[in-house]
């Protein structure tokens, strides 16, 4: 029995996974599957860059636009919705496509996840308090003393303060709960392609992308949005976009700035993102002519 595959389109924003995949689909029976942490919810389409209703008529897009703004998915979650896509796929003898730039969700779906238990509020509060008291190098300091191999790059703020509660909480290392992964599928093949652009060419499209956006209907999206009793714990309230526009409407800032901001976050999303990947050792293992 030949064995099962997954092909994993990955990279950060506008590196052109979304139009590989509907390339590759045009040439192999396949479903597209959603990895991207943003573009799960139905609230934002413009601004995270959605695939447009034309797109998704071509070929099956699954896990696109399919929960609203005010539930969070977590990575557990999204694993079992995408085991579920992936398996119908398989049962259906398409490809799936998996395509997105959410690290978490690449690194969960293909070495699995571990079972940390929950983090008490508690815990979370009084990191909070730290946080307020020190500052970001204070905590990952602190991870350092007990694992001196952390791999967590000392800017990226959500880890670091993921690390430090679930130390705090069970006395344990981050790594040391994911050496007890558990994988969600033990016999697949995943085969990974990450288009290629320098991080300058990243830059100038997302620019251009945020300018299209703005035509397309952007701050309406946003109007629209802050309709909804959302707060600033809810993901989506984290993509880029919403919360300058809001400080537009708002009259803090004027659409001129509100734009500069936008961009220049995005720019550094991207930076984070290539930095993600260069220290998670993540890179093709196909060449993708093989499909096109």
């Amino acid at each position: 029995m030949p064995q099962k595959k997954v092909l994993i389109l990955f990279g950060p924003t506008a590196s052109g996974k979304s139009n590989l995949a509907l390339k590759v689909s045009s040439n192999v029976d396949a479903t597209i599957i959603n990895a991207d942490s943003l573009q799960i919810y139905k609230n934002l389409r413009i601004l995270t860059s959605r695939p447009t209703v034309e797109d998704e008529k071509k070929v099956a897009h699954k896990l696109y636009g399919v929960m609203d703004g005010v539930d969070n998915c977590s990575v557990a979650y999204w694993l079992e919705l995408v085991k579920k896509e992936i398996q119908k796929c398989w049962d259906r003898n398409k490809l799936p496509i998996v395509v997105g730039g959410t690290g978490m969700y690449l690194k969960a779906l293909m070495e699995g996840i571990s079972e940390i238990p929950s983090i008490p509020n508690s815990i979370k509060l009084e990191t909070e308090e730290i946080l307020k008291k020190n500052n970001l190098d204070y905590l990952y300091n602190e991870i350092f003393k007990v694992n001196q191999q952390t791999r967590i790059n000392k800017q990226d703020r959500q880890r670091i303060v993921r690390a430090f509660n679930v130390l705090k909480s069970t006395g344990k290392t981050i790594e040391e709960w994911q050496k007890t992964n558990k994988r969600i599928f033990e016999e697949v093949h995943f085969e990974r392609y990450l288009p290629q652009r320098e991080r300058e060419d990243l830059y100038k499209i997302s620019e251009k992308r945020f300018d299209e956006m703005l035509r397309q209907g952007a701050i309406q999206e946003v109007k629209k949005l802050l309709e909804h009793d959302f707060n600033s714990k809810n993901s989506i309230m984290k993509a880029i976009g919403v919360r300058e526009i809001q400080r537009y409407l708002k009259n803090e800032i004027s659409k001129e700035e509100c734009i500069d901001l936008s961009k220049k976050n995005t720019r550094n999303y991207i930076k984070r993102q290539l930095t993600w990947i260069r220290g998670n050792n993540i890179s093709s293992n196909i060449d993708i002519k093989k499909y096109i």
